[in-house]
């Protein structure tokens, strides 16, 4: 979370950037977008893959009971 706020902070100014801060804010976000590809993958490793309802949700109507 802090190397992504310490990108956005970077990003501040952007109309006054030189070449060095544009390439710099360039590599932060390339690097951010592979973090959180990585980070959305150790999610789906780790995530329940079973979704479903333990009790059928028609059982439960027709039981009466919500």
């Amino acid at each position: 979370m802090d190397y992504a706020i310490d990108t956005i902070n970077a990003m501040n100014g952007a109309p006054e950037h030189s070449s060095a801060q544009k390439d710099e804010v360039i590599i932060r976000i390339s690097t951010l977008k592979t973090l959180l590809g990585e980070l959305e993958q150790s999610y789906l490793d780790n995530a329940p893959s079973d979704m479903t309802s333990p009790v059928d949700p028609e059982y439960i109507a027709a039981a009466g009971h919500s």
